[in-house]
């Protein structure tokens, strides 16, 4: 195993042919032209959410770029070069009102759905609780993205169905959980009771 763990950091190729050195564009490469794809991409903003963003929309992608901060993806927007068209709608993932009116905005758009990219996330040491009473990285790195994921997904088969592409959800996630060190469940009990 750590034989294994060591060559992927080093770059070799794994099962797929990719290795952690691949770049978007690398594993893009195939795709010519996606222009009948569209895309769902949280947290394109930056990091590999943006590169993501990047490279589908190289390829021709309709991208939705969903966004906490309209300005931060308007700015993201201009700086994607690609055939595809990029549609900005507003959502914050720690809100769970905000994400049902995403995904009725979305709706009314009339577009398929062949790609969900849940790669938004947060980390934060402070204490916050979302509009929903949620602690916030939690709501914001889990709940979120399964009510998004939830709402959208007849919707996915549904474009499988008619247009013939077969859909991928992608759920990007982090190490971060493993910084927490102690008893999960004694911190939630006194993060119930408002000790936390």
């Amino acid at each position: 195993m750590l034989a294994e763990t060591v060559k992927y950091l080093l770059g070799s190729a794994g099962p797929s042919g990719f290795g952690s050195t691949s770049t978007a564009v690398d594993v893009t490469a195939a795709a010519n032209h996606l222009g009948a794809i569209t895309a769902i991409i949280t947290g394109a903003t930056s990091g590999i959410g943006f590169e993501t963003a990047r490279a589908l929309a190289a390829r021709g992608a309709r991208l939705i770029l969903p966004a906490r901060n309209p300005d931060a993806a308007e700015e993201v927007k201009s700086r994607i070069a690609g055939g595809g068209q990029i549609i900005i709608l507003p959502l914050d993932l720690g809100s769970l009102s905000s994400i049902r009116s995403f995904v009725s905005q979305f709706l009314a758009l009339g577009f398929p759905l062949n790609i969900l990219i849940n790669n938004a996330g947060r980390f934060a040491y402070d204490q916050a609780e979302s509009e929903d009473g949620i602690e916030l990285t939690f709501a914001i790195n889990f709940l979120g993205p399964f009510l998004l994921t939830k709402l959208l997904l007849e919707k996915m088969v549904v474009s499988a169905r008619e247009t013939g592409i077969e859909g991928r959800i992608v759920n990007v996630s982090s190490f971060c959980h493993r910084w927490f060190s102690g008893d999960p469940l004694a911190y939630l009990r006194l993060l119930a009771a408002g000790e936390v």
